[in-house]
């Protein structure tokens, strides 16, 4: 089910119609472009699950978690034709990243510095609200004086 519901956002296909529920766990796809995609998404995923070598007792979470949507969406762009640069029958792309590129790893330097920077932004903004405050007071101060300027010599003002 998960496979298919990546298929359908890698594809882009939104519509409830598209899939029905046949049995628990086998689907009945309506859209005879889709389950071919779905078919050879399949297929190929089971011969990369294969070729890959499992550390765990159990191979196929091992194995089909490595099995990420850029794999999904480069497989689907590789089997649907294009014309004048989209896929034909498919909507657009659900990444705005381009399939040939690499997956992304967490940098902890990178993280670390993210992290700092938020807690600078939160200190700042704590800051930046009692400095309103303050501002406010002292507004408030200032027409009070104001005030009483101006009731104390009301030709001046």
């Amino acid at each position: 089910r998960d496979e298919e519901g990546r298929i359908r956002r890698a594809t882009g296909e939104r519509r409830a119609t598209v899939i029905t529920q046949k049995r628990e766990t086998a689907f009945l796809l309506q859209d005879s472009l889709i389950r071919d995609v779905v078919e050879l998404v399949q297929t190929r995923k089971a011969e990369i699950i294969a070729s890959q070598p499992t550390n765990s007792d159990d191979n196929s979470t091992a194995a089909s978690s490595n099995f990420c949507r850029l794999q999904i969406n480069e497989m689907v762009e590789q089997t649907v034709t294009k014309k004048k640069g989209r896929l034909v029958g498919l909507a657009r792309r659900a990444s705005s990243c381009p399939s040939s590129s690499q997956t992304s790893y967490t940098d902890l330097i990178i993280m670390e510095q993210l992290q700092n920077k938020d807690e600078r932004i939160e200190a700042l903004e704590m800051q930046n609200a009692t400095i309103l405050a303050e501002l406010a007071d002292q507004k408030k101060t200032n027409n009070e004086i104001i005030d009483k300027m101006k009731r104390l010599f009301p030709d001046e003002f």
